[in-house]
């Protein structure tokens, strides 16, 4: 399990959730871009938030977007909401069933 932390701008809404679905899931170049980023990014709870099993994402990305989305439009680099993957936890299931991938990754690659 790869566990990610969702919360919403305004700390209403916070929750815990399993992210390796998309980690199984996406392309390398999206994998290395979370790292190198620090491991946050909205779209790994956009692409899971319609799964079955991930209702309480959904209701999160839907708050987010129906009661933060006016705020954000006066200022559009303001995220209603952020997801922030444990990368310890990331690069060990890398390590283990994505091993091209993880090699990929510029602090992880060998000198």
């Amino acid at each position: 399990m790869i566990r990610a932390t969702c919360h919403t701008a305004d700390d209403v809404l916070c929750l815990e959730f399993d992210a390796t679905p998309w980690f199984s899931e996406a392309e390398a170049p999206s994998i290395i871009d979370l790292a190198q980023k620090g491991w946050t990014s909205a779209a790994i709870a956009e692409a899971l938030e319609r799964r079955p099993g991930y209702a309480r994402l959904h209701d999160l990305v839907e708050y987010a977007a129906k009661r933060l989305q006016a705020e954000s439009l006066e200022d559009p680099i303001w995220n209603t909401f952020e997801c922030i993957v444990d990368g310890s936890e990331a690069v060990a299931w890398l390590e283990k069933n994505r091993p091209d991938v993880v090699a990929g990754i510029p602090s992880r690659s060998p000198p």
